[in-house]
């Protein structure tokens, strides 16, 4: 019983690893401007490309922003403002769980990414706070570098 239940897990990790590889040579072939990004592996690039699907569905960055349910929620009425808002979280839950799952590398391997982060953070905003804003400002650039074709540049970013 148990050598079987052995000779199921190695199997399935063979058929892991083959997924893997497949999944890198789709991603190398493709050759996605996405994967320009310091932090962003194959996996993860190719994770974003699918759920994005067609780029020219979103003419503008926000329309990304909004399909990924990390844009911000505003809650007012006559007689209550909120002091802080959270996220949506309508849209594609696997989009932003891929994107904040990616955000803490690109914000350690991209100084562009590192340098906003502090920024939120000086300014008083929290860790989660801070992390939705590099998620957002994310999406604004692969959004630029899928419409354009153009490869990731720091120089170019504020």
């Amino acid at each position: 019983q148990i050598k079987h239940l052995t000779a199921q897990i190695e199997l399935i990790e063979e058929q892991l690893t083959e997924i893997d590889k497949k999944i890198e040579e789709f991603s190398i072939q493709n050759n996605s401007p996405i994967l320009s990004i310091p932090g962003i592996s194959h996996f993860s690039g190719t994770s974003i490309l699918a759920e994005l699907g067609d780029i020219s569905n979103y003419s503008k960055p926000s329309q990304i922003i909004k399909f990924a349910g990390v844009a911000p929620l505003h809650y007012e009425s006559s007689q209550f403002n909120a002091q802080h808002t959270a996220i949506t979280k309508k849209g594609s839950k696997y989009l932003r769980k891929t994107l904040y799952q990616i955000i803490l590398p690109v914000i350690r391997h991209n100084p562009v990414f590192n340098k906003y982060y502090q920024l939120k953070i000086s300014q008083g905003k929290g860790h989660r706070c801070a992390q939705g804003h590099c998620v957002r400002k994310l999406l604004r650039i692969i959004h630029h570098l899928l419409k354009t074709n153009q490869q990731f540049d720091p120089q170019l970013l504020r």
